[in-house]
Protein backbone atom coordinates (compact mmCIF):
# COMPACT_ATOMS: atom_id res chain seq x y z
CA UNK A 1 0.00 0.00 0.00
CA UNK A 2 1.53 3.69 -1.05
CA UNK A 3 1.85 6.24 1.86
CA UNK A 4 -0.90 8.03 -0.51
CA UNK A 5 -3.11 5.48 0.27
CA UNK A 6 -2.45 5.01 4.04
CA UNK A 7 -2.69 8.18 4.36
CA UNK A 8 -6.23 8.82 2.49
CA UNK A 9 -7.08 5.30 4.54
CA UNK A 10 -6.40 7.04 7.61
CA UNK A 11 -8.39 10.51 6.92
CA UNK A 12 -11.21 8.07 6.23
CA UNK A 13 -10.98 6.30 10.01
CA UNK A 14 -10.55 9.44 11.26
CA UNK A 15 -13.32 10.79 9.71
CA UNK A 16 -15.37 7.97 10.53
CA UNK A 17 -14.53 7.57 13.88
CA UNK A 18 -15.72 11.64 14.06
CA UNK A 19 -18.75 10.55 13.14
CA UNK A 20 -19.49 7.89 15.15
CA UNK A 21 -18.54 10.29 18.12
CA UNK A 22 -20.85 12.80 16.82
CA UNK A 23 -23.13 10.35 16.76
CA UNK A 24 -22.41 8.90 20.40
CA UNK A 25 -22.54 12.59 22.00
CA UNK A 26 -26.32 12.66 20.33
CA UNK A 27 -27.13 9.98 22.00
CA UNK A 28 -26.24 10.70 24.93
CA UNK A 29 -27.76 13.80 24.94
CA UNK A 30 -31.47 12.48 23.42
CA UNK A 31 -30.86 9.95 26.64
CA UNK A 32 -30.31 12.86 29.47
CA UNK A 33 -33.28 14.66 28.04
CA UNK A 34 -35.11 11.58 27.75
CA UNK A 35 -34.35 11.08 31.64
CA UNK A 36 -35.28 14.21 32.64
CA UNK A 37 -39.16 14.08 30.90
CA UNK A 38 -38.78 10.80 33.05
CA UNK A 39 -37.99 12.52 36.01
CA UNK A 40 -39.82 15.17 35.27
CA UNK A 41 -43.66 12.82 34.24
CA UNK A 42 -42.86 10.29 37.68
CA UNK A 43 -42.95 13.87 39.78
CA UNK A 44 -45.81 14.87 38.17
CA UNK A 45 -47.62 11.14 38.72
CA UNK A 46 -46.25 11.01 42.63
CA UNK A 47 -48.31 14.52 42.67
CA UNK A 48 -51.03 13.65 41.25
CA UNK A 49 -51.47 10.26 43.37
CA UNK A 50 -51.29 12.27 46.34
CA UNK A 51 -53.71 14.59 45.44
CA UNK A 52 -56.11 11.42 44.91
CA UNK A 53 -54.62 10.20 48.44
CA UNK A 54 -55.96 13.38 49.33
CA UNK A 55 -59.26 13.85 48.13
CA UNK A 56 -59.91 10.55 48.90
CA UNK A 57 -59.05 10.86 52.35
CA UNK A 58 -61.30 14.19 52.16
CA UNK A 59 -64.76 12.20 51.13
CA UNK A 60 -64.51 9.33 53.51
CA UNK A 61 -64.41 12.66 56.22
CA UNK A 62 -67.45 14.04 54.15
CA UNK A 63 -69.21 10.87 53.81
CA UNK A 64 -68.59 10.26 57.82
CA UNK A 65 -69.99 14.28 58.72
CA UNK A 66 -73.03 12.82 56.52
CA UNK A 67 -73.75 10.08 58.69
CA UNK A 68 -73.49 12.09 61.81
CA UNK A 69 -75.67 14.69 60.52
CA UNK A 70 -78.42 12.23 59.12
CA UNK A 71 -78.08 10.82 62.49
CA UNK A 72 -78.82 14.00 64.34
CA UNK A 73 -81.47 14.94 61.82
CA UNK A 74 -83.07 11.60 62.18
CA UNK A 75 -82.89 12.28 66.38
CA UNK A 76 -84.13 15.85 65.71
CA UNK A 77 -86.72 15.07 63.78
CA UNK A 78 -88.29 12.38 66.55
CA UNK A 79 -87.87 14.98 69.01
CA UNK A 80 -89.74 17.09 66.87
CA UNK A 81 -92.43 14.22 66.26
CA UNK A 82 -92.62 13.76 69.96
CA UNK A 83 -92.84 17.54 70.96
CA UNK A 84 -96.28 17.69 68.12
CA UNK A 85 -98.08 14.89 69.79
CA UNK A 86 -97.26 16.15 73.12
CA UNK A 87 -98.91 19.49 71.96
CA UNK A 88 -101.89 17.99 70.23
CA UNK A 89 -102.45 15.81 73.24
CA UNK A 90 -102.16 18.98 75.29
CA UNK A 91 -104.47 20.57 73.33
CA UNK A 92 -107.60 17.50 73.55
Amino acid sequence: MSMIQQGSMLEMLKKKMKAVKDEMENAKEHLEETEARLQEEVRRREEAEGEVAALNRRIQLLEEDLERSEERLKIATQKLEEALQAADESER
